[in-house]
């Protein structure tokens, strides 16, 4: 049965805004995310949690409104707002009744492009993010991912805890804040994808008087980064005083838009990343030898703009170290020495196709769809084509993969806890 196909107009605004605008008629409700390329990866150096706190400080105040004025204006409507950032985007999300479309799109470009980054609401956010980074610095897993993403990607800043540290939070600034927006945020640097009931055209129209006047001269296009992976064995271990150890092995891994994601998308849930009865890891390590409660393995999930990582992870206890250790390491070098059987193939071919569901009743979904299909060129089919992609990959596409993204001789491990 063929899912419905999404309507989407693209459009480019003069300054080089693109708007994508899906209409959907079903529910009163408009979600508008807009969304800018930055985040982790352009903090300076030593300046960790700068995007982030950025990202925080974007509703606090703008020159048109202040703080109170923006939650009393979100409150009356009904709807919300959130501000974000991660290691390659930050932006805002706003959802409100499409009867308020019009008010919602004037506040959500008062946030993005008008912030004052006012010193009180600072010092308050300051504050919530280093009692967030306090809590999680006694979270072992947490502790070895962020040790795991500085040593894979050779403390580059996109590897870099979103959050920041707790000395490099301390010391951020409003004017350090101020400077960031102004090299980061720009018309040429954003996406603005509107879903929901809307009519086109009207919607079209406000976007574009909000958004076309937007001018920033101070933007600075940022430089990707040239990241490689390791050729060398690193083991990393940090002591805490828990119960059991976290164990992060792998390495750099790939972009979204690599050829070969689809024919790795296979590869992870037949490793690692698919539910335990067909994936190889979290059967033989969770179910048969009983090793942890959580195992898992992939190479797709964090791929991005940038590099994103190839994980395998296991919690367990410190007497199972070894055995766990080899039994990642065995699993990872046997798919790649042996290859796959044509059941794993099917098996993980229908539970991709399967549940490659999305649902069209939200709003949210299908805005982050568009922007997904915008960033990565993915075009606006691509929930038609996609089966068809999984279904075209042979069992020698997956090994041929697997032998040229999985490295397991030179792996970079983290173990947290009583080591």
């Amino acid at each position: 049965m063929k899912r419905p196909a999404i309507p989407v107009l693209r459009q480019l605004l003069p300054n080089g805004i693109v708007l994508l605008i899906s209409p959907n008629p079903k529910i009163p409700l408009v979600h508008i995310n807009i969304v800018l390329r930055c985040g982790t990866a352009e903090n300076p150096e030593k300046r960790a949690g700068l995007a982030s706190m950025m990202a925080r400080m974007l509703d606090e105040g703008t020159a048109r409104y202040t703080h109170d004025e923006i939650a009393r204006i979100i409150e009356n409507l009904g709807g919300s707002l959130i501000t974000f950032s991660n290691r390659e985007l930050s932006g805002v999300s706003v959802s409100v009744l499409s009867k308020d479309l019009r008010q919602g799109i004037v506040l959500a470009h008062a946030v993005t492009t008008d912030p004052v980054f006012p010193d009180d609401r600072l010092q308050l956010e300051k504050e919530k993010v280093l009692n967030q980074i306090r809590s999680a610095a006694d979270n072992p897993q947490f502790v070895a991912s962020n040790e795991f993403n500085r040593l894979i990607y050779d403390y580059h800043p996109v590897g870099e805890p979103i959050q920041g540290e707790t000395e490099s939070v301390a010391a951020i600034n409003c004017e350090e804040l101020a400077n960031f927006h102004r090299r980061n945020f720009a018309p040429g640097n954003t996406v603005v994808a509107v879903a929901g009931d809307v009519d086109v055209e009207q919607c079209s129209a406000w976007l574009s008087e909000e958004f076309s006047q937007w001018r920033n001269d101070g933007y600075r296009q940022p430089t990707v980064p040239k990241l490689k992976r390791r050729r060398e064995k690193v083991l990393k271990e940090i002591s805490m005083p828990k119960e059991q150890i976290n164990v992060y092995l792998g390495h750099l891994g790939i972009e979204r838009k690599d050829p070969d994601f689809y024919a790795l998308q296979l590869m992870d849930t037949i490793l690692g990343g698919g539910p335990g009865f067909t994936s190889r890891i979290p059967a033989k390590l969770r179910d048969q030898q009983g090793l942890a409660y959580t195992t898992y393995c992939d190479i797709t999930s964090s791929a991005g703009l940038y590099p994103g990582r190839f994980a395998a992870f296991i919690s367990t206890s410190p007497q199972n170290r070894e055995r766990a250790l080899n039994g990642l390491i065995g699993e990872i070098k046997a798919l790649v020495e042996d290859g796959i059987t044509e059941k794993e193939l099917a098996d993980s071919q229908s539970y991709l196709t399967g549940n490659f569901v999305f649902d069209f009743q939200s709003n949210g979904h299908v805005a982050r769809f568009l922007l997904s299909a915008e960033l990565f060129g993915l075009g606006f089919d691509y929930l038609d084509r996609y089966p068809a992609l999984i279904r075209a990959i042979t069992r020698t596409d997956v090994e041929q993969v697997a032998r040229k993204h999985l490295d397991p001789d030179n792996s970079t491990t983290v173990i947290a806890g009583p080591v």
